[in-house]
């Protein structure tokens, strides 16, 4: 079962499903407020906190059932109503009357909360997943749902908001390899790399098939087959659901040489942590030649 982020965990900008809770919910010692709770996760309306994806519930026809929403609630008052309790239920069960047996849920972007997510789900397998961070600076500072609108809205800043938004691609950089070092020896954990997933989906793929524990499938290779709508590029605008090597190098083409010089050299430590190699990896070799194997097939 494929989730998209539920916002049961943010960062302190967001009105997670905490908000929800204080602003819509209120005590979760009533069993009527539990009632409540779950009545509202079920309505797809845009309330603050649920405005996500995840809540609008589109193409999970479980969602329509009663009975799930009685379970839940029936499940939630038997627990210790903890935030944790709460988002495990509710993923577990949409995934069981969905009729499938394991969930995968894409959780914020934030690594900081690894810790609640092993404390919520002690057997979940956590798939971390890390980008050239100069790749990662140019998407922000070219983003068009939040970089390029605090941009309009004050234009004189604009030399301003994207330096800092670099700054943040870096500091971001800086904790995420510091989650990774704490974390690395848990055999519940693995680190994977965008590069290398473009690089060698192949290797790449089976690799991650061994951690998550099921049998590897040519299908994989083949991403455009599916039904999963890919972000879009924020250099290009364009959606890519094909393995394309060039997107992994296509920041080159819009990075000032100081600002290449400076995250550079201000995460080359933490590159080095999570086991990236910009000067060797194979990426920026592959990605100067035309397509063939997989990525020609798929193209």
């Amino acid at each position: 079962m494929r989730l998209t982020d539920p916002r049961f965990l943010s960062d302190w900008k967001h009105r997670d499903f905490r908000y929800f809770l204080k602003i819509q919910v209120g005590n979760l010692a009533s069993d009527r407020n539990i009632e409540k709770m779950v009545e509202l996760c079920f309505s797809k309306k845009e309330l603050h906190g649920l405005n996500s994806t995840f809540w609008r519930l589109k193409d999970i026809d479980a969602a329509n059932d009663p009975a799930l929403k009685g379970e839940i609630a029936r499940r939630v008052k038997q627990s210790d109503r903890s935030l944790g309790a709460i988002a495990r239920i509710f993923i577990e069960e949409i995934t069981r009357f969905s009729g499938c047996e394991r969930a995968c849920v894409k959780f914020p972007v934030d690594v900081g909360h690894v810790p609640e997510l092993l404390q919520w789900f002690p057997d979940c397998k956590i798939i971390h997943i890390t980008r050239d961070p100069r790749a990662v600076a140019m998407s922000k500072t070219n983003d068009p749902s939040g970089t390029a609108i605090k941009i309009m809205q004050h234009p004189r800043l604009a030399w301003l908001i994207r330096k800092l938004s670099v700054w943040f691609v870096i500091a971001q950089y800086w904790r995420t390899a510091r989650v990774h070092r704490r974390f690395r020896q848990l055999s519940n954990y693995k680190l994977f790399r965008y590069e290398d997933l473009l690089a060698e989906p192949e290797k790449t793929l089976k690799d991650l098939c061994k951690f998550i524990e099921v049998e590897f499938s040519q299908e994989l290779l083949h991403p455009e087959t599916g039904v999963h709508l890919h972000q879009a590029s924020s250099l290009t605008g364009k959606q890519k659901k094909a393995f394309d090597p060039n997107a992994a190098v296509r920041w080159q083409g819009v990075i000032s040489a100081s600002d290449k010089w400076l995250i550079t050299s201000l995460t080359k430590r933490s590159m080095r942590t999570l086991g990236y190699d910009p000067a060797t990896h194979p990426i920026f070799r592959i990605a100067r030649r035309p397509l063939s194997g997989v990525c020609a097939q798929t193209a």
